[in-house]
């Protein structure tokens, strides 16, 4: 009867949730747009989830108006990743993985939408991205013939061309990060939750485990290499590719640096707030991903591990 009522519960608030698409909270609930999926799917057999899913969708449908294929789509897109998600908690398949496959579902339903946008509708992503960096952007312009205070030298119509086709080439970026901020939101919410309706779900490694390969160095130097080849040019395959991966790439080094500072702190029984606060370092300051850098590099953690003689 609890689990009847629970569930009854996380539908009612999957409805609400799908019908902030229509308001401008949007904004904020598309950040835990697939966690009612995925808590219904990990704990009730599928029958009985498509049960709670179905109703909500005919009523998103019924009260979306004329904005319901709109409506309707997104609800899917959701809908499909929660189902992914919520497989793999039920088969209690790791946390990592279930992020990725998380993450790799968000994108790969990305690209089939904005394709099948382009293909329906003509609507074309950077054409769109373009256009909002001009409209933004482009009545500095004026505002800088106006104000000496402005420098017209850096607002001209060069330099907004070249951020409105910098913004464009970093489009597979932000699908990337915003797909891994949503999953690992969705995640953070998931766990527990399950977790208190009695359904076991693992635990991410602990920080002071966290490694990554040690190939991420060499892959490093060769986008380094190919990012200073392509310094002078506006665009290409090559520019393109060392834009994105390179911030990623980056990010990767921070998540190490922060595993070894909790590495250290574990080793040396540190108080849990240090490791924290060096941690909330490493992300306010870029340059400190050289710790994570030298980590994988060379055997630190080994090295801090050694008995001494």
């Amino acid at each position: 009867m609890k689990l009847r009522l629970s569930s009854a519960m996380w539908a009612i608030l999957y409805l609400l949730v799908l019908l902030s698409l229509l308001t401008p909270l949007s904004a904020i609930t598309l950040l835990v747009m697939i966690v009612p999926v995925a808590v219904l799917y990990a704990s009730l057999r599928v029958n009985v989830f498509w049960l709670h899913i179905v109703p909500v969708l005919a009523i998103l449908g019924i009260l979306s108006g004329s904005l319901a294929p709109v409506t309707l789509i997104l609800a899917g897109y959701f809908l499909i990743v929660g189902i992914v998600m919520g497989h793999l908690y039920k088969k209690r398949a790791p946390a990592l993985q279930t992020i990725m496959y998380g993450m790799g579902t968000l994108l790969g339903l990305l690209l089939v939408l904005l394709a099948a946008g382009k293909f329906i509708f003509g609507f074309n992503l950077s054409d769109y991205v373009s256009d909002f960096v001009h409209q933004t952007f482009d009545p500095l312009l004026v505002v800088a013939e106006m104000s000496p205070m402005i420098s017209s030298d850096q607002w001209n119509p060069d330099f907004i061309f070249a951020l409105a086709n910098q913004t464009v080439m970093m489009i597979p970026l932000g699908m990337a990060v915003s797909s891994f901020v949503l999953a690992v939101v969705t995640h953070a919410i998931v766990r527990p939750t399950l977790s208190s309706m009695g359904v076991a779900v693992p635990k991410l490694r602990a920080a002071h485990e966290w490694k990554l390969p040690r190939a991420l160095i060499f892959y490093y130097f060769v986008v380094l290499i190919v990012d200073m080849v392509t310094y002078d040019q506006a665009d290409g395959f090559w520019k393109m590719a060392a834009v994105n991966l390179l911030p990623l790439l980056q990010f990767c080094f921070i998540i190490q640096a922060i595993g070894f500072w909790f590495f250290i702190g574990h080793v040396k029984k540190w108080h849990r707030a240090i490791s924290v606060l060096m941690a909330i370092v490493t992300v306010i300051f870029p340059p400190m991903r050289i710790i994570g850098i030298i980590d994988l590099a060379f055997p630190l953690r080994e090295f801090i591990t050694r008995p001494k003689r």
